[in-house]
């Protein structure tokens, strides 16, 4: 609490003396965001951002639980569009990937597929690898950087159904 406005609530859903659930508001008493413990255990390893009309923005996960967030998941009207990670722990993205989400929806739960997956394999923060995925998961397209500066788009396989 700040006086009596609302800063934090920590929530212990399942009475195991651990809060699995933290809810951030802003001044105005709006939600800003949200934060998770997946083990029910005390850590927080998953931050909810929301943007001004509570929709889902992003989320940042801790992947190693370590309160480094290294995964950040890309929301619009509530679907998961795309991701990035720093796989290698040096702060910087070096695994991308877009999705698509799967039709029809299995048991009325939202399910998505990776569209494509992007690597970067040199260290130059930028992809130095693609793959591009079909509606089955076949590989469709891989992109490869030739000349060191990085993904310019060139195609060096391409395959078709």
């Amino acid at each position: 609490m700040d006086g009596s406005r609302v800063v934090r609530v920590e929530l212990d859903l399942d009475e195991n003396g651990h809060a699995e659930r933290w809810d951030f508001y802003t001044p105005d008493r709006t939600l800003e965001k949200v934060g998770f413990a997946s083990r029910n255990d005390g850590v927080m390893d998953s931050v909810a951002f929301y943007d001004p009309t509570g929709s889902l923005e992003r989320i940042e996960v801790s992947t190693r639980r370590d309160g480094v967030f290294d995964r950040l998941e890309f929301y619009a009207d509530w679907r998961l569009e795309r991701s990035q990670e720093d796989t290698n722990g040096d702060g910087r993205p070096d695994k991308w990937e877009t999705y698509r989400l799967n039709t029809p929806s299995t048991n009325g739960q939202q399910t998505y597929s990776v569209a494509s997956a992007a690597f970067d394999h040199a260290g130059l923060g930028v992809p130095t690898l693609r793959f591009t995925y079909g509606e089955s998961g076949e590989v469709v397209l891989v992109e490869r950087d030739t000349d060191g500066k990085g993904l310019q788009n060139q195609i060096v396989g391409h395959t078709t159904q």
